[in-house]
């Protein structure tokens, strides 16, 4: 170690990808400059719509595709141009890719069979992986006397009994129901902290994303648009891509007429223009940080926040939710409100007051 890594003290990131590519023999760029960092016994969510390269950056990272360039680093040691099997890591696949002819204890058994573990350890350690995915006891089942989630649970019980630094899982939840999907993320995220190893998880769910990581990478046409944490993520979006595909969002033409004020059509409104000044672009606000009232004058309404009269369109009941779709002069508005067990709804035609605070408007230099 040089005196200048001793004075900085060590590297915080366990695995780093540095200025990755995956360039196909015809020139398509499935994976361009990217560059993670993540600590040791953190949880990352790559996060992103199908194509952006989120998949392939896994594989990449497995050892089951090669890099084009840069590096990928595990605890400071470069694995780029090792094969899987000396990766040491624990993959789990959106289809469990379980042996059908074997049961539950051969399936949890073959990564332990690959790396010559005597049968009597293996045993042990196959019942501590069934009883950590709570399967115990099931080990002479075969995966079709299983469900989904108990499939699931084995394919990660064998992913995990190869004690490997880095577990990979590459949209696990998706084969799953709702209820399933719901029960399955507490246990993954229960059972990474426990165990504080360094998990990767690929995604196109937000609210998985969002739930579980203790970071999410958020990709776009096979570059990494955002990273942060999950809040950085929700509140900050730093273009106006994420914040369109992290959570939902009204966006509106707009020009910035200073840097804390905007025109949208007829209307003027406080925003945080992100160092805008002048100039054409985008202005957003979620649906859920907008207030409805009856209309009143807006000489009532504090100075600092932002309100627009409103007719309502539409009301949308979807059952934790209730969705108001109103036009602002030529324009619509979506506003979320949760539902109450009892209490006054709105009705389309009526008039309403909408308002936000200036911090809840940003804006981005961009134009769909």
């Amino acid at each position: 170690m040089t005196q200048a890594q001793t004075a900085a003290g060590p590297d915080p990131a366990f695995l780093s990808l540095s200025d990755v590519c995956k360039i196909y023999p015809n020139g398509y760029k499935a994976v361009e400059n990217l560059h993670i960092d993540l600590p040791e016994g953190q949880m990352l969510g790559l996060l992103g719509p199908s194509g952006c390269g989120k998949t392939t950056t896994l594989r990449m990272i497995a050892g089951l595709m090669p890099i084009t360039s840069g590096t990928i680093r595990v605890g400071g040691r470069e694995l780029s141009q090792e094969p899987p099997h000396r990766r040491d890591m624990g993959l789990v696949f959106q289809n469990y890719a379980l042996f059908p002819h074997m049961t539950v204890a051969e399936n949890v058994a073959f990564g332990l069979e690959m790396r010559g573990v005597s049968r009597r350890e293996a045993r042990g350690r196959i019942e501590e992986a069934l009883e950590m995915v709570r399967l115990p006891g099931l080990g002479s089942r075969r995966p079709r006397e299983l469900s989904g989630g108990q499939q699931q649970r084995v394919s990660l019980a064998r992913a995990l009994v190869i004690r490997p630094r880095i577990l990979l899982l590459d949209e696990p939840l998706s084969n799953l129901d709702a209820k399933l999907r719901d029960e399955m993320r507490v246990e993954i995220r229960e059972i990474q902290q426990r165990l504080k190893i360094t998990t990767l998880f690929v995604t196109h769910d937000q609210v998985e994303a969002l739930t579980m990581c203790d970071l999410v990478g958020v990709m776009h046409r096979g570059k990494l648009a955002q990273l942060g944490t999950p809040e950085d993520i929700y509140e900050r979006p730093e273009s106006l891509f994420v914040s369109e595909f992290v959570g939902r969002t009204n966006k509106f033409r707009a020009e910035v007429l200073s840097r804390d004020q905007v025109r949208i059509g007829h209307e003027t409104f406080r925003a945080n223009t992100r160092g805008l000044t002048s100039g054409t672009g985008t202005a957003t606000v979620r649906p859920h940080r907008i207030a409805l009232t009856p209309d009143r004058d807006r000489a009532f309404v504090p100075n600092q926040t932002n309100a627009v009269r409103g007719r309502l369109l539409r009301t949308t009941y979807i059952g934790d939710l209730i969705q108001y779709d109103l036009d602002i002069g030529g324009q619509e508005l979506k506003v979320e409100h949760h539902t109450l067990s009892a209490g006054p709804r709105h009705q389309p035609g009526e008039m309403l007051l909408c308002e936000w605070a200036p911090a809840d408007m940003i804006v981005y230099g961009e134009v769909p």
